[in-house]
């Protein structure tokens, strides 16, 4: 069974920017990595590990993939196989929406990107996410996507959610980290409203004190 409480390495660079990054992974890897999900690069030199969030998950195509659909009845075992040899990686992409360097945790973009092959992990540790989380300055990051392909409202609930759950159930945080965002997007009620109406069906118990 999959142990989500540590930190496991999901993948490894594909690409990056300084406003995200690519991971790709084998889809043996994929039973860990979720949307939403906190990540970060780690390099094992001096440089900076870099965090991030899942917004998308590509499974690619590729020639066996076509013929195996268009095939009547695909074996099971020419199934399997393609999909524990796939040529191509499945591929995630990832907001950055923080960094660390000298040990101390910057909610901002980092100064420069991870490098190709940089591994990632997914962080599930409680302590290393309330270390970068007891700090909701990072959600102003994820409000720069707003009006970009990024579903910044599910991110914003699938986050939360997982958080929340890894914090032990911290109603504490939950009803901070919403507090934070109807501050912050009070004059966006068109991101707010379905972001509110999202977390208060993913968590009727927590926001119904909230008054949501």
């Amino acid at each position: 069974m999959t142990n989500l409480t540590t930190n496991q390495e999901i993948g490894r660079i594909l690409r990056a920017s300084t406003a995200g990054f690519a991971v790709g992974c084998r889809v043996g890897q994929l039973q860990v990595p979720a949307f939403g999900g906190l990540v970060r690069a780690r390099p094992v030199d001096e440089r900076e590990a870099i965090y991030g969030l899942i917004y998308d998950m590509l499974i690619d195509d590729d020639p066996l993939v076509r013929r195996l659909v268009l095939a009547e009845a695909p074996r099971p075992s020419a199934i399997q196989d393609q999909r524990e040899n796939r040529i191509l990686p499945v591929e995630m992409s990832v907001m950055a929406v923080g960094y660390v360097q000298d040990g101390r945790i910057h909610h901002t973009l980092p100064p420069r990107p991870p490098l190709n092959l940089d591994p990632v992990e997914l962080v599930a540790d409680p302590q290393d996410v309330r270390a970068f989380t007891d700090d909701l300055g990072y959600l102003r990051l994820i409000l720069r996507a707003v009006g970009t392909p990024v579903p910044v409202d599910q991110l914003l609930v699938a986050h939360i959610v997982n958080v929340y759950d890894i914090r032990g159930a911290d109603d504490a945080w939950a009803l901070a980290a919403i507090h934070e965002l109807i501050e912050l997007l009070r004059s966006n009620y068109d991101v707010l409203i379905p972001t509110l109406e999202a977390v208060s069906a993913a968590m009727p118990t927590l926001t119904s004190s909230f008054g949501l």
